[in-house]
């Protein structure tokens, strides 16, 4: 494996991330990835595969922040009550497995259509293309689904 292509990913990342540690975890995350792939397969230009690799763990990691993000938000429109501040990180966590073991009891299209609308931020039209439905069929069953959330929230 070629690892001088480790300086220079890692200050790639650094400037990219803006976090020389973050970098390191991204850069060394590549490198395992890119190893367990070797053993698989011929690859051709292993520098170019380590700054995809860590392009796509860079954007794996945002996609799962903003998913977060999403979750709690709707969790403080479901459960008022219930919604974290920034001090109660741990509590805001918990909740959120409760609303994913409450989402886990819904039927499975109403359960899809709210994760795609509420969670991944699909507009109506996306996700009824994606679940091979009407926009209007999406709208009642995130109306149902937050129902029964709200139902199972009482």
């Amino acid at each position: 494996m070629a690892a001088h292509f480790y300086t220079e990913l890692l200050n790639f990342f650094s400037r990219t991330l803006r976090d020389r540690d973050a970098a390191t975890d991204v850069v060394q995350e590549s490198y395992a990835r890119v190893l367990a792939m070797e053993s698989q397969a011929t690859i051709l230009d292993v520098r170019a595969l380590l700054y995809r690799t860590g392009k796509n763990i860079v954007i794996d990691a945002a996609r799962s922040r903003q998913a977060e993000l999403r979750m709690i938000e709707t969790l403080s429109l479901i459960s008022p009550d219930e919604s974290p501040c920034l001090e109660r990180t741990v509590g805001a966590r918990q909740s959120l497995r409760r609303l994913a073991a409450r989402l886990g009891a819904l039927p499975r299209k109403r359960r899809e259509a709210f994760i795609l609308v509420r969670i991944y931020g699909f507009t109506h039209a996306e996700a009824a293309a994606h679940l091979d439905t009407t926009p209007v069929s999406i709208e009642k069953h995130i109306v149902r689904a937050v129902c029964d959330l709200m139902a199972a929230a009482a």
